[in-house]
């Protein structure tokens, strides 16, 4: 080997280079694992979430206070519902927490209705969420902050490099000081059905 090395400068450097620079970056992605402390509290968010874009026949979830509230906006069955979760980034387990619709909902035609000039708002009691308190506030109070794929990039500059762009892996996690913890059942989002983020879950 080191024979062919010395005779062979060139190859072994073509060779050699892009080893290095995996070790150099996987290095480098390693250090905020090492110096960041882990993620202490649970997020909620919701996933095919496009009520911002279709106001009327949904689910719409706001937080009130350090409540969370969800109600149904509208009289008829929606094309779509959003799927709520709840994920604890000390064990990784993720719940999806049910979200039912109110009973008689008009029969969705599938085609356009006119939209009420005031739609009706049903509440919709979840279990899940009684006695839950959150803080919307977009930064964690470990600092932590929520951050989706659908706003911007996702992915890492050694899988840019390395794998091509990242601009259509599209998902959502937890970052801080270069830290990141990807959030379960994100992926695959895109505009119009992206991931909401609701609140951290406080203790």
């Amino acid at each position: 080997m080191k024979q062919f090395i010395r005779d062979n400068p060139t190859i072994a450097f073509g060779l050699g280079l892009p080893l290095l620079l995996v070790a150099v970056f996987l290095a480098i992605s390693g250090i905020p694992v090492l110096l960041v402390a882990p993620a202490q509290y649970e997020v909620l968010y919701a996933t095919h979430y496009n009520f911002h874009n279709n106001p009327h026949n949904a689910i719409r979830i706001a937080v009130v206070g350090d409540r969370v509230q969800v109600s149904y906006v509208g009289n008829t069955q929606p094309y779509q519902t959003p799927r709520l979760w709840r994920f604890n980034p000390k064990t990784g387990a993720v719940k999806e927490i049910a979200l039912p619709l109110p009973p008689g909902l008009a029969p969705n035609s599938g085609r356009p209705v006119e939209a009420e000039k005031t739609p009706s708002v049903t509440p919709i009691d979840v279990p899940d969420l009684a006695g839950l308190r959150v803080d919307s506030s977009s930064l964690a109070p470990d600092g932590y902050r929520f951050s989706s794929g659908a706003d911007g990039y996702g992915g890492k500059v050694f899988d840019g490099l390395f794998l091509g762009s990242s601009r259509y892996r599209v998902h959502a996690e937890l970052v801080k000081d270069g830290r990141s913890i990807r959030l379960p059942e994100t992926e695959g989002a895109y505009y119009g059905n992206a991931v909401r983020f609701v609140g951290w879950v406080l203790p």
